[in-house]
């Protein structure tokens, strides 16, 4: 039982992101980020991602974090890569945001740094 508990804790630590992709870049978007969202983007996955924040608007970043476009309405034009994104998801939202969505850490972007 000791055994089985031992592997269960094991997996629980070193295995939670182990098969996703691109998690560093994830996990280093995720230390600023209000909001995460997965797109897609002429068959690629890029990341729309959001500050907590009013009028802050979202910047595109491509798998290896670079940027690639900035989508602030609030204060200015937006690029056109704003509205060419599709099929997104939120992966990653803080608690008490202030969209009133629920909290989701879909890939243990923030549960990570507990380790």
């Amino acid at each position: 039982m000791k055994n089985l508990l031992f592997i269960g804790v094991l997996l629980l630590f070193t295995g939670c992101h182990k098969d996703v992709p691109n998690y560093k870049t994830l996990k280093a978007l995720a230390k600023t980020a209000g909001m995460i969202s997965e797109c897609q983007l002429n068959g690629e996955t890029v990341y729309d991602v959001s500050l907590n924040a009013y009028d802050a608007g979202s910047v595109i970043y491509n798998t290896d974090g670079e940027v690639l476009g900035t989508c602030n309405y609030a204060w200015g034009i937006p690029d056109p890569i704003c509205a060419q994104l599709s099929g997104c998801k939120i992966i990653y939202c803080v608690e008490d945001n202030i969209w009133g969505e629920p909290a989701v850490d879909v890939y243990g972007l923030k549960w990570g740094d507990r380790l």
